[in-house]
Formats: structure tokens, C-alpha cells, sequence
């Protein structure tokens, strides 16, 4: 049996990376895809993972890192 962990749960260990998709990231940045596509490819913001074949991600703590120390 598998149990998954919700948001909350993830959230109160910082330690644990995790991926997420494209409505988070999204809603963390507010740049929408095409903009943040064009991002990466200037080595702007964090290279996504390609998880299948029409499914992306990118690592929480790359995004995390990438908001904290972005020019405001």
C-alpha cells in the first residue's frame, strides 16, 4: 500500500525535494510557460525535467532558489 503525502506534510520537511508541474510553478511565479520557456533557453531560469512525453517538471527548490535571489 502507498501513501502519499499531501502538501501540508511536504511542506513541514524543507529538506525533501520534490518536483512540480506546470500550474505550480505557474502560481510560485507568475511567468506563464511560453515566457519561462524562452527564460531557460537564456539560462534564466531553472531547466525543466521532462518526466514523459508530454509531461515537465522542474525541482521546487531550484524555483525556490531562483525567486529568492532574482533581481527585484
Amino acid at each position: 500500500m502507498y501513501k502519499f503525502m499531501s502538501k501540508a506534510e511536504l511542506e513541514l520537511m524543507p529538506e525533501i525535494d520534490r518536483v512540480i508541474r506546470e500550474a505550480e510553478c505557474f502560481w510560485m511565479t507568475g511567468i506563464p510557460a511560453s515566457t519561462r520557456a524562452f527564460m531557460e533557453k537564456r539560462g534564466q531560469f531553472p531547466k525543466h525535467l521532462i518526466l514523459g512525453p508530454k509531461i515537465c517538471a522542474w525541482r521546487l527548490s531550484e524555483v525556490q532558489e531562483w525567486i529568492r535571489t532574482r533581481p527585484q
